[in-house]
Protein backbone atom coordinates (compact mmCIF):
# COMPACT_ATOMS: atom_id res chain seq x y z
CA UNK A 1 0.00 0.00 0.00
CA UNK A 2 1.30 3.44 -0.95
CA UNK A 3 2.42 5.99 1.61
CA UNK A 4 2.90 8.57 -1.15
CA UNK A 5 -0.67 9.81 -1.52
CA UNK A 6 -1.70 12.49 0.95
CA UNK A 7 -5.31 11.86 1.91
CA UNK A 8 -7.39 14.40 3.84
CA UNK A 9 -10.73 13.18 5.21
CA UNK A 10 -13.63 15.33 6.41
CA UNK A 11 -16.37 13.37 8.18
CA UNK A 12 -19.05 14.10 10.81
CA UNK A 13 -17.88 11.41 13.25
CA UNK A 14 -17.02 7.72 13.08
CA UNK A 15 -19.69 5.17 13.88
CA UNK A 16 -18.58 1.74 15.15
CA UNK A 17 -19.28 0.09 11.80
CA UNK A 18 -16.94 2.55 10.01
CA UNK A 19 -13.90 2.18 12.28
CA UNK A 20 -12.22 -0.53 10.19
CA UNK A 21 -12.58 1.56 7.02
CA UNK A 22 -10.96 4.66 8.54
CA UNK A 23 -8.24 2.66 10.29
CA UNK A 24 -7.23 1.03 7.01
CA UNK A 25 -7.37 4.30 5.08
CA UNK A 26 -5.08 5.84 7.70
CA UNK A 27 -2.58 3.01 7.16
CA UNK A 28 -2.81 2.89 3.37
CA UNK A 29 -2.11 6.60 2.80
CA UNK A 30 -0.47 9.55 4.49
CA UNK A 31 -3.74 10.50 6.14
CA UNK A 32 -5.28 13.24 8.23
CA UNK A 33 -8.85 12.69 9.49
CA UNK A 34 -10.94 15.71 10.52
CA UNK A 35 -14.21 15.19 12.42
CA UNK A 36 -17.05 17.56 13.33
CA UNK A 37 -18.67 15.64 16.19
CA UNK A 38 -17.37 13.65 19.14
CA UNK A 39 -20.43 11.36 18.90
CA UNK A 40 -23.31 10.70 16.50
CA UNK A 41 -26.15 13.23 16.60
CA UNK A 42 -28.99 10.71 16.45
CA UNK A 43 -27.39 7.99 18.58
CA UNK A 44 -25.12 8.11 21.60
CA UNK A 45 -22.54 5.34 21.55
CA UNK A 46 -20.00 4.67 24.27
CA UNK A 47 -17.43 6.76 22.45
CA UNK A 48 -14.69 6.24 25.00
CA UNK A 49 -14.58 2.59 23.90
CA UNK A 50 -14.87 3.50 20.23
CA UNK A 51 -11.99 5.96 20.49
CA UNK A 52 -9.66 3.26 21.86
CA UNK A 53 -10.05 1.37 18.57
CA UNK A 54 -8.79 4.28 16.44
CA UNK A 55 -5.38 3.65 14.89
CA UNK A 56 -5.07 7.37 14.13
CA UNK A 57 -5.51 10.61 16.02
CA UNK A 58 -8.41 12.64 14.60
CA UNK A 59 -8.51 16.42 14.35
CA UNK A 60 -11.75 17.88 15.68
CA UNK A 61 -12.95 20.95 13.80
CA UNK A 62 -14.13 23.91 15.87
CA UNK A 63 -17.85 24.50 16.08
CA UNK A 64 -19.22 27.87 14.98
CA UNK A 65 -22.84 27.32 16.03
CA UNK A 66 -25.65 24.76 16.13
CA UNK A 67 -28.93 24.97 14.27
CA UNK A 68 -31.70 22.36 14.56
CA UNK A 69 -29.29 19.87 16.05
CA UNK A 70 -26.66 20.35 13.34
CA UNK A 71 -23.18 21.61 14.05
CA UNK A 72 -21.63 24.17 11.70
CA UNK A 73 -17.85 24.02 11.94
CA UNK A 74 -14.96 26.06 10.60
CA UNK A 75 -11.45 25.06 9.68
CA UNK A 76 -11.97 23.32 6.31
CA UNK A 77 -9.90 25.80 4.29
CA UNK A 78 -7.21 25.96 6.97
CA UNK A 79 -6.81 22.17 6.90
CA UNK A 80 -6.70 22.18 3.10
CA UNK A 81 -4.10 24.96 3.03
CA UNK A 82 -1.92 23.40 5.73
CA UNK A 83 -2.07 19.77 4.58
CA UNK A 84 -1.84 20.23 0.79
CA UNK A 85 -3.58 16.91 -0.01
CA UNK A 86 -3.56 14.92 -3.22
CA UNK A 87 -7.00 13.54 -2.45
CA UNK A 88 -9.88 14.72 -0.25
CA UNK A 89 -12.60 12.36 0.99
CA UNK A 90 -15.77 14.18 2.07
CA UNK A 91 -19.18 13.46 3.58
CA UNK A 92 -22.12 13.05 1.20
CA UNK A 93 -23.35 16.21 -0.59
CA UNK A 94 -23.33 18.51 2.41
CA UNK A 95 -21.85 21.90 3.19
CA UNK A 96 -18.46 20.35 3.94
CA UNK A 97 -18.19 19.01 0.40
CA UNK A 98 -19.29 22.39 -0.98
CA UNK A 99 -16.55 24.12 1.03
CA UNK A 100 -13.92 21.76 -0.34
CA UNK A 101 -15.07 22.25 -3.93
CA UNK A 102 -15.13 26.04 -3.49
CA UNK A 103 -11.60 25.94 -2.07
CA UNK A 104 -10.32 23.91 -5.02
CA UNK A 105 -11.94 26.31 -7.48
CA UNK A 106 -10.95 29.55 -5.71
CA UNK A 107 -7.37 28.48 -4.96
CA UNK A 108 -6.91 26.77 -8.36
CA UNK A 109 -5.84 23.53 -6.69
CA UNK A 110 -5.47 20.19 -8.44
CA UNK A 111 -6.37 17.77 -5.66
CA UNK A 112 -9.13 15.28 -6.35
CA UNK A 113 -12.40 15.21 -4.40
CA UNK A 114 -14.29 11.98 -3.65
CA UNK A 115 -17.36 11.65 -1.44
CA UNK A 116 -18.83 8.81 0.59
CA UNK A 117 -22.53 8.48 -0.21
CA UNK A 118 -24.93 6.13 1.60
CA UNK A 119 -27.93 6.57 -0.75
CA UNK A 120 -30.04 3.49 -1.36
CA UNK A 121 -31.39 2.74 -4.84
CA UNK A 122 -34.92 3.51 -3.67
CA UNK A 123 -33.81 6.95 -2.47
CA UNK A 124 -32.48 8.05 -5.86
CA UNK A 125 -34.89 6.27 -8.23
CA UNK A 126 -38.04 6.47 -6.08
CA UNK A 127 -37.27 10.09 -5.08
CA UNK A 128 -37.51 8.82 -1.53
CA UNK A 129 -34.72 11.02 -0.14
CA UNK A 130 -34.46 12.06 3.48
CA UNK A 131 -34.84 15.70 2.37
CA UNK A 132 -35.33 17.90 -0.70
CA UNK A 133 -31.95 19.49 0.06
CA UNK A 134 -30.17 16.18 -0.38
CA UNK A 135 -31.87 15.62 -3.74
CA UNK A 136 -30.98 19.10 -5.02
CA UNK A 137 -27.42 18.91 -3.67
CA UNK A 138 -26.85 15.58 -5.44
CA UNK A 139 -27.88 17.12 -8.75
CA UNK A 140 -25.46 20.05 -8.53
CA UNK A 141 -22.53 18.55 -6.60
CA UNK A 142 -22.20 15.09 -8.21
CA UNK A 143 -20.97 16.40 -11.61
CA UNK A 144 -18.18 18.36 -9.87
CA UNK A 145 -16.73 15.42 -7.94
CA UNK A 146 -13.97 13.13 -9.17
CA UNK A 147 -15.74 10.05 -7.83
CA UNK A 148 -18.51 8.90 -5.50
CA UNK A 149 -18.17 5.86 -3.23
CA UNK A 150 -21.61 4.27 -2.85
CA UNK A 151 -22.87 1.35 -0.77
CA UNK A 152 -25.06 -0.46 -3.31
CA UNK A 153 -24.20 -1.81 -6.80
CA UNK A 154 -27.50 -0.56 -8.28
CA UNK A 155 -26.68 2.92 -6.99
CA UNK A 156 -23.21 2.67 -8.58
CA UNK A 157 -24.77 1.75 -11.91
CA UNK A 158 -27.17 4.72 -11.66
CA UNK A 159 -24.34 7.16 -10.93
CA UNK A 160 -22.27 5.69 -13.75
CA UNK A 161 -25.18 6.17 -16.16
CA UNK A 162 -25.98 9.74 -15.08
CA UNK A 163 -22.59 11.15 -14.10
CA UNK A 164 -19.94 8.74 -15.41
CA UNK A 165 -18.67 7.97 -11.91
CA UNK A 166 -19.46 5.72 -8.97
CA UNK A 167 -17.55 3.08 -6.99
CA UNK A 168 -19.23 0.31 -4.97
CA UNK A 169 -18.10 -0.35 -1.40
CA UNK A 170 -20.77 -1.65 1.01
CA UNK A 171 -20.65 -0.87 4.73
CA UNK A 172 -18.84 -3.96 5.97
CA UNK A 173 -16.39 -4.70 8.75
CA UNK A 174 -13.24 -6.75 9.15
CA UNK A 175 -14.49 -10.26 9.80
CA UNK A 176 -11.91 -11.60 12.26
CA UNK A 177 -12.26 -8.75 14.76
CA UNK A 178 -16.06 -8.86 14.58
CA UNK A 179 -16.09 -12.62 15.15
CA UNK A 180 -13.80 -12.15 18.14
CA UNK A 181 -16.37 -9.77 19.67
CA UNK A 182 -19.14 -12.33 19.23
CA UNK A 183 -16.99 -15.15 20.58
CA UNK A 184 -16.22 -13.08 23.67
CA UNK A 185 -19.87 -13.08 24.80
CA UNK A 186 -20.78 -16.72 24.19
CA UNK A 187 -21.34 -17.29 27.91
CA UNK A 188 -24.07 -14.63 27.90
CA UNK A 189 -25.93 -16.66 25.29
CA UNK A 190 -26.59 -19.48 27.74
CA UNK A 191 -27.88 -17.00 30.32
CA UNK A 192 -30.33 -15.48 27.82
CA UNK A 193 -31.46 -18.88 26.58
CA UNK A 194 -32.30 -19.99 30.11
CA UNK A 195 -33.89 -16.68 31.13
CA UNK A 196 -36.26 -16.62 28.16
CA UNK A 197 -36.74 -20.42 27.76
CA UNK A 198 -35.33 -20.41 24.23
CA UNK A 199 -34.70 -24.14 23.88
CA UNK A 200 -36.31 -25.37 20.65
CA UNK A 201 -37.42 -21.85 19.71
CA UNK A 202 -36.39 -19.86 16.66
CA UNK A 203 -35.37 -16.33 17.64
CA UNK A 204 -36.09 -13.48 15.23
CA UNK A 205 -34.26 -10.21 15.93
CA UNK A 206 -34.79 -6.54 15.09
CA UNK A 207 -32.18 -3.91 16.02
CA UNK A 208 -32.74 -0.20 15.48
CA UNK A 209 -34.52 2.99 16.41
CA UNK A 210 -38.22 2.50 17.11
CA UNK A 211 -39.57 5.05 14.65
CA UNK A 212 -42.28 4.73 12.01
CA UNK A 213 -39.83 4.46 9.08
CA UNK A 214 -38.37 1.28 10.58
CA UNK A 215 -41.74 -0.43 9.98
CA UNK A 216 -41.58 -2.72 13.03
CA UNK A 217 -45.37 -2.94 13.07
CA UNK A 218 -45.26 -5.05 9.89
CA UNK A 219 -42.90 -7.49 11.61
CA UNK A 220 -45.30 -7.78 14.55
CA UNK A 221 -48.27 -8.42 12.26
CA UNK A 222 -46.33 -11.03 10.30
CA UNK A 223 -45.06 -12.66 13.47
CA UNK A 224 -48.62 -13.00 14.77
CA UNK A 225 -49.13 -15.64 12.07
CA UNK A 226 -46.27 -17.84 13.29
CA UNK A 227 -46.53 -20.51 15.99
CA UNK A 228 -45.85 -18.67 19.31
CA UNK A 229 -44.65 -21.90 20.92
CA UNK A 230 -41.85 -22.28 18.38
CA UNK A 231 -40.81 -18.67 17.75
CA UNK A 232 -39.77 -15.58 19.69
CA UNK A 233 -39.35 -12.01 18.44
CA UNK A 234 -36.71 -9.83 20.13
CA UNK A 235 -36.85 -6.07 19.52
CA UNK A 236 -33.69 -4.18 20.48
CA UNK A 237 -34.01 -0.42 20.46
CA UNK A 238 -35.82 2.59 21.81
CA UNK A 239 -37.72 5.52 20.37
CA UNK A 240 -41.09 7.27 20.09
CA UNK A 241 -42.85 4.15 18.73
CA UNK A 242 -41.97 1.98 21.75
CA UNK A 243 -45.30 2.23 23.63
CA UNK A 244 -47.36 1.86 20.45
CA UNK A 245 -45.44 -1.26 19.42
CA UNK A 246 -45.72 -2.83 22.87
CA UNK A 247 -49.48 -2.26 22.80
CA UNK A 248 -49.73 -3.73 19.29
CA UNK A 249 -47.75 -6.81 20.35
CA UNK A 250 -50.13 -7.33 23.25
CA UNK A 251 -53.20 -6.92 21.02
CA UNK A 252 -51.80 -9.43 18.50
CA UNK A 253 -50.75 -11.85 21.25
CA UNK A 254 -47.20 -11.86 19.85
CA UNK A 255 -44.34 -13.43 21.78
CA UNK A 256 -42.07 -10.36 21.75
CA UNK A 257 -39.32 -9.15 24.07
CA UNK A 258 -38.51 -5.43 24.09
CA UNK A 259 -35.01 -5.00 25.50
CA UNK A 260 -34.58 -1.24 25.06
CA UNK A 261 -31.45 0.18 23.46
CA UNK A 262 -28.33 -2.01 23.73
CA UNK A 263 -24.77 -1.76 22.48
CA UNK A 264 -21.46 -3.54 22.94
CA UNK A 265 -21.47 -6.94 24.62
CA UNK A 266 -25.18 -6.81 25.51
CA UNK A 267 -26.15 -6.33 21.85
CA UNK A 268 -23.61 -8.85 20.56
CA UNK A 269 -25.07 -11.50 22.85
CA UNK A 270 -28.47 -11.13 21.15
CA UNK A 271 -26.85 -11.40 17.71
CA UNK A 272 -25.39 -14.68 18.96
CA UNK A 273 -28.75 -15.90 20.24
CA UNK A 274 -30.77 -14.96 17.17
CA UNK A 275 -31.39 -17.30 14.27
CA UNK A 276 -32.88 -14.70 11.90
CA UNK A 277 -32.41 -10.95 11.67
CA UNK A 278 -35.11 -8.69 10.14
CA UNK A 279 -34.64 -5.19 8.68
CA UNK A 280 -38.13 -4.09 7.49
CA UNK A 281 -37.57 -0.34 6.88
CA UNK A 282 -39.57 1.77 4.43
CA UNK A 283 -36.58 4.09 4.11
CA UNK A 284 -33.01 2.96 4.92
CA UNK A 285 -29.90 4.40 3.29
CA UNK A 286 -27.97 1.22 4.06
CA UNK A 287 -28.52 -0.54 7.38
CA UNK A 288 -25.15 -1.57 8.82
CA UNK A 289 -26.97 -3.86 11.26
CA UNK A 290 -27.48 -6.30 8.37
CA UNK A 291 -23.74 -6.81 8.09
CA UNK A 292 -23.41 -7.17 11.88
CA UNK A 293 -26.07 -9.89 11.84
CA UNK A 294 -24.43 -11.77 8.96
CA UNK A 295 -21.06 -11.64 10.71
CA UNK A 296 -22.74 -13.25 13.71
CA UNK A 297 -24.18 -16.03 11.54
CA UNK A 298 -27.80 -14.86 11.47
CA UNK A 299 -29.88 -15.45 8.37
CA UNK A 300 -31.34 -12.11 7.25
CA UNK A 301 -34.62 -10.82 5.90
CA UNK A 302 -34.03 -7.34 4.46
CA UNK A 303 -36.37 -4.76 3.00
CA UNK A 304 -35.80 -4.08 -0.68
CA UNK A 305 -35.87 -0.37 0.23
CA UNK A 306 -32.63 -0.77 2.23
CA UNK A 307 -29.18 -0.39 0.70
CA UNK A 308 -27.96 -3.45 2.61
CA UNK A 309 -30.22 -5.64 0.49
CA UNK A 310 -27.08 -5.96 -1.65
CA UNK A 311 -25.55 -8.15 1.09
CA UNK A 312 -28.29 -10.76 0.67
CA UNK A 313 -27.69 -13.74 -1.59
CA UNK A 314 -31.26 -14.91 -2.15
CA UNK A 315 -31.88 -18.37 -0.76
CA UNK A 316 -28.36 -18.69 0.70
CA UNK A 317 -27.98 -16.24 3.57
CA UNK A 318 -31.52 -14.86 3.53
CA UNK A 319 -34.13 -13.10 1.44
CA UNK A 320 -35.22 -9.59 0.52
CA UNK A 321 -38.88 -8.58 0.69
CA UNK A 322 -41.24 -5.70 0.00
CA UNK A 323 -41.74 -3.94 3.34
CA UNK A 324 -45.51 -3.57 2.89
CA UNK A 325 -46.12 -7.20 1.84
CA UNK A 326 -46.97 -9.12 5.02
CA UNK A 327 -47.77 -12.35 3.16
CA UNK A 328 -44.33 -12.35 1.50
CA UNK A 329 -42.62 -11.73 4.84
CA UNK A 330 -44.57 -14.51 6.59
CA UNK A 331 -43.69 -16.98 3.86
CA UNK A 332 -39.99 -16.11 4.00
CA UNK A 333 -39.92 -16.16 7.80
CA UNK A 334 -41.28 -19.67 7.60
CA UNK A 335 -38.62 -20.68 5.09
CA UNK A 336 -35.59 -19.39 6.94
CA UNK A 337 -36.83 -20.80 10.24
CA UNK A 338 -36.35 -24.26 8.71
CA UNK A 339 -32.76 -23.67 7.66
CA UNK A 340 -30.04 -25.41 9.69
CA UNK A 341 -27.70 -23.36 11.88
CA UNK A 342 -24.04 -24.35 11.45
CA UNK A 343 -21.60 -23.70 14.28
CA UNK A 344 -17.87 -23.66 14.87
CA UNK A 345 -16.31 -26.03 17.39
CA UNK A 346 -16.74 -23.46 20.18
CA UNK A 347 -20.46 -23.04 19.48
CA UNK A 348 -20.32 -19.74 17.58
CA UNK A 349 -22.57 -19.66 14.52
CA UNK A 350 -20.66 -19.68 11.23
CA UNK A 351 -20.53 -16.27 9.55
CA UNK A 352 -22.73 -15.68 6.51
CA UNK A 353 -21.09 -12.68 4.85
CA UNK A 354 -20.40 -13.06 1.13
CA UNK A 355 -18.31 -9.92 0.44
CA UNK A 356 -14.79 -10.17 1.94
CA UNK A 357 -13.62 -7.03 3.73
CA UNK A 358 -9.85 -7.22 3.11
CA UNK A 359 -10.22 -7.79 -0.62
CA UNK A 360 -12.71 -4.94 -0.86
CA UNK A 361 -10.31 -2.58 0.94
CA UNK A 362 -7.39 -3.54 -1.31
CA UNK A 363 -9.46 -2.71 -4.38
CA UNK A 364 -10.56 0.59 -2.83
CA UNK A 365 -6.99 1.67 -2.04
CA UNK A 366 -5.90 0.88 -5.61
CA UNK A 367 -8.86 2.82 -6.97
CA UNK A 368 -8.21 5.88 -4.78
CA UNK A 369 -4.55 5.93 -5.77
CA UNK A 370 -5.62 5.88 -9.40
CA UNK A 371 -8.06 8.75 -8.82
CA UNK A 372 -5.34 10.78 -7.07
CA UNK A 373 -2.60 10.26 -9.63
CA UNK A 374 -4.08 8.59 -12.71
Amino acid sequence: MSKQTKLLIFHPTIAPYRIDLFNDLSKAFQTRICLRYWNLRDQTFDYQKIYTRFQFRPVYLKELFRFRGRSFSWGYWKQLNDYQPDLVLTEEFGLGTIRVLLHRYWKRKKYKVVTLCDDSYDMIVGKNDFSWWHRMARRYIAPRLDDIIVVNPQVRDWYQEHYGKGYFLPIIQEEEYARMRYRKVLERVHVLQQRYSLDRKKVFLFVGRLVALKNVKTVLRAFARLDPKKNLLVIVGDGPEMNHLQLLAKQLNVQARFTGRLEGDALNAWYNVADVFILPSYLEAFGAVTNEALLAGCYVLVSRKAGSACLVVEGENGFTFQPNDIDDLVQKMGQVSQWPVERDADGLKKGLTKIPYKESMQHLVTHLNFIAHG
